[in-house]
């Protein structure tokens, strides 16, 4: 009885793999993976022959900065990039930055002593009084340049007329150092 199980098993078996069932041997129905671009032939690479700019000036920004007036200077840059050249700048230019705040676009600095470049009024003041005076530095966007605008700090943030009653320093030391930063960066700033 075994053996005759057997046989019809296999005879089974072989009816199932019999060519007229031919839904599972054609493939002709079944998905076909896409046909892959040949590599580009010689004529049609592309060779990129372009290369780095070079820089505009050596030293400086040269003509992508310039005084409007005498407290406001203008940089050719938008204000992210503006903002790091004048940081920069004033440490190149011999300024002490005694605060920032970038949000605001205001940068606190003072005029350290530097006998050649500072103009009569920066010399007037710094000899009445031992601490220098604090000058704000106010960066502000106009499209894809910014301005620079230089005043001295109110009296609360003058450490000295807090102090002893000295005469807080003159308005015109602002435009020294205006002056001063422009000089540095338009012939001086290096990167």
């Amino acid at each position: 009885m075994q053996i005759v199980k057997s046989l019809l098993l296999a005879g089974f078996l072989v009816s199932c793999g019999t060519a007229e069932q031919s839904r599972y041997r054609d493939t002709e129905a079944l998905e076909r993976p896409p046909t892959l671009a040949s590599s580009p032939t010689r004529e049609q690479r592309t060779v990129d022959t372009s290369s780095i700019p070079k820089r505009k000036h050596d030293n400086g920004l040269d003509t992508d900065v310039y005084l409007n007036t005498s407290s406001q200077l203008t940089l050719k840059q938008p204000f992210d990039d503006a903002w790091n050249t004048l940081g920069r700048g004033l440490k190149q230019s011999g300024m002490k930055i005694t605060d920032h705040e970038r949000d605001k676009g205001q940068y606190y600095v003072t005029q350290e002593s530097d006998e050649d470049n500072a103009g009569f009024f920066a010399k007037a003041t710094s000899f009445f009084s031992d601490d220098p005076a604090i000058y704000l530095l106010t960066v502000k966007p106009e499209g894809e340049q910014t301005t620079v605008t230089a005043t001295l700090a109110n009296a609360t943030e003058q450490s000295s007329a807090a102090k002893d009653g000295t005469p807080p320093p003159s308005a015109e030391g602002a435009e020294d150092v205006l002056q001063r930063l422009f000089t540095t960066l338009r012939d001086k700033l290096e990167e």
